[in-house]
């Protein structure tokens, strides 16, 4: 045990001697550092121990550690420094010790550590818990006499940064994380489900939800909320059940989507097993320059608050083995074919009737009928037929053959 303590210590001792504070980044060729793209993502530094006394306007530029992999520190926060050669290296340290995964450092380190004129000025970064946070960070880094002369004010994370609520993420055991300062995080998981049964999942989340953000980030960790975070996409498996709620979800789970699967049938009662969701704001499918294909070996349900609606340069096609029913529940059916033609049956067809011509020609005959006169040796006969009255009741119900919902063209 002693052994280990010593070289723990050691290791401590050998990382002290490597941290860095970081005094600006490199993010583009506006940077008075820039020379070439290789620069982009590069930092100004300045050592804490052993005090390098340079002008922050000398300062040495490190690089990202691994280039495929870039973790930006921001101004302020400390990075491991790593020399290889004559070049140097860095690694972001995540130095947080209030569970906000959104900053790792005191918003004054400069100051506090190297001192000068950034002692004025002091900003509130939101919250007096925060605030005393980064004091109190900051005033436990031990200042020097001998550290150079800083030009301006480094008092802040940069020129637009500002610190926001990011709540760590729970952890299950055999996890791998991958958490950005921002709230977007990857989760591969095998045991996150209430059972701790093996079931794999995989969890991407782009920005925590501002129901937790609301609270502070020391309040502990937290686990994802695929219906509150921003966008989610869950893989999941075996034992893992996805607590979907469709539509805008508060903070007391009432959600504000109305429509019923009705035809949908059988809705799942429980959402768990092989399964895929993507739940966001708004979702966008495209298949710029070829064919996009859905299978389901089970039913197909589109439930939507809003309308459903189909627009296509070319024609549409739909096969099917079994009845098609639409329900209106009493709102209108229409199909609106132009000066095209609407078929009803595919063999043995004949030309619809128009109800309203019908009727008009209709009333015509019977008045014809009505007028009737026939020639015969004596004279021609009286007007009319004999039961000439029965011919006007028929006029009168012909309006009743005429459809009071459908019409067409």
């Amino acid at each position: 045990m002693s052994k280990y303590i010593s070289n723990l210590n050691a290791d401590n001792a050998a990382l002290k001697s490597n941290l860095g504070i970081v005094f600006s980044v490199i993010l583009d060729s506006t940077h008075p550092k820039y020379r070439n793209a290789s620069d982009i993502g590069g930092v100004t530094f300045k050592m804490v121990s052993p005090v390098d006394g340079l002008n922050d306007t000398q300062l040495p530029i490190a690089y990202p550690l691994e280039k495929n992999f870039i973790d930006l520190p921001l101004v302020n926060e400390q990075v491991e420094i790593v020399r290889v050669g004559n070049i140097n290296f860095y690694r972001r340290i995540d130095n947080d010790v209030v569970g906000n995964k959104n900053i790792s450092s005191a918003y004054d380190l400069i100051t506090a550590r190297f001192g000068g004129k950034n002692n004025e000025d002091k900003e509130d970064y939101g919250g007096d818990k925060l605030k005393n946070y980064e004091r109190a960070a900051g005033n436990n880094i031990a200042r020097s006499s001998d550290v150079g002369v800083l030009s301006k004010n480094y008092n802040g994370y940069g020129s637009y940064f500002s610190p926001i609520n990011i709540h760590r993420l729970t952890l299950n055991e055999g996890d791998t994380l991958i958490e950005s300062r921002f709230g977007q995080s990857i989760r591969f998981s095998g045991y996150n489900n209430p059972a701790k049964r093996f079931a794999p999942t995989l969890i991407i989340r782009n920005s925590e939800s501002p129901l937790t953000r609301a609270t502070p980030a020391s309040s502990g960790s937290i686990n994802e909320d695929i219906n509150r975070d921003g966008s989610s996409i869950v893989l999941t498996s075996g034992e893992y059940v996805l607590p979907f709620i469709p539509g805008v979800v508060d903070e007391k789970g009432t959600t504000d989507f109305q429509t019923q699967p009705k035809s949908f049938k059988p809705y799942p009662e429980i959402l768990k097993g092989d399964q895929v969701l993507i739940n966001s704001g708004r979702i966008i499918l495209s298949a710029k320059s070829a064919e996009m294909m859905m299978y389901s070996k089970g039913n197909v349900g589109f439930i939507s608050d809003g309308q459903f609606s189909v627009d296509t340069r070319l024609g549409m096609n739909v096969s099917v083995n079994d009845n098609i029913s639409f329900v209106t529940n009493d709102r209108d059916f229409q199909i609106f074919a132009g000066n095209g033609s609407v078929f009803l049956g595919s063999k043995d067809l004949e030309p619809l009737v128009k109800g309203q011509k019908l009727v008009e020609i209709l009333s015509e005959l019977i008045q014809a009928i009505g007028d009737m006169q026939f020639l015969t040796p004596s004279g021609p006969t009286a007007i009319g037929p004999k039961n000439k009255p029965d011919f006007g009741k028929i006029h009168s119900k012909l309006n009743d053959i005429l459809s009071k919902l459908n019409q067409t063209a």
